[in-house]
């Protein structure tokens, strides 16, 4: 499962690089960072290590469902005539179409299953009751929201930017807002909560027989 995660991201990355998506190879490789991350967690065993690949996890994971806003950039494929209503038979962008379907869809079902899999953990292992883990979760969600924000609008930050100015971020993330921003906000982390309502009846309709 593992490998099949790391190869498919690979294979994205490189078949997107040389295209008119060239910036999904990167938004991709972001994407995998806190897949492998989670991967990693579960394998070792230290509680000191466990801790900082979740602490890295976290920091990561808006990048997963940040490419659900690379759709904005649908418009420069030519496979749609907007004056007469039909699709054009264009393969390579209809290829790249697919390529973006199939980056948002896997990682966002495999980075949000990988997610309530680590609250799971957390749960069994802190002892945490439901309402404290919905709550880790809602929190996890609107943090989320909050980068998919910080990475989509202007100053537009990338992840190394907390590392490089940290300040920086924080304020302009945390401190300035505007009602449109919470708006903007509220609306992705209703992205995220749609994502998990659907992941999680899935669950339910698989146990009926």
């Amino acid at each position: 499962m593992k490998n099949i995660v790391r190869l498919m991201s690979l294979l994205l990355i490189i078949g997107a690089y040389n295209t008119r998506f060239s910036f999904l190879s990167l938004n991709i490789l972001l994407a995998y960072i806190p897949l492998e991350l989670s991967f990693q967690f579960f394998r070792v065993k230290k509680n000191g290590l466990k801790l900082g690949l979740a602490a890295l996890f976290m920091l990561y994971f808006p990048n997963i469902p940040y490419l659900v806003t690379d759709i904005i950039h649908m418009d420069i494929l030519d496979i749609y005539n907007h004056f007469t209503g039909d699709s054009i038979k264009n393969l390579g962008d209809w290829t790249l179409t697919i390529v973006l379907f199939l980056a948002i869809f896997s990682f966002v079902l495999i980075g949000f299953g990988q997610l309530l899999k680590l609250l799971s953990y957390a749960k069994k292992q802190y002892r945490l009751t439901t309402t404290q883990v919905s709550g880790v979760l809602l929190l996890v969600c609107f943090l989320s929201s909050l980068g998919i924000y910080a990475g989509r609008f202007p100053p537009r930050f990338h992840s190394i930017d907390i590392f490089v100015r940290p300040w920086y971020v924080f304020k302009t993330i945390f401190l300035e807002w505007s009602f449109i921003k919470l708006e903007i906000v509220l609306l992705f982390l209703g992205l995220h909560l749609a994502i998990i309502g659907v992941m999680t009846m899935n669950r339910q309709l698989s146990k009926l027989k």
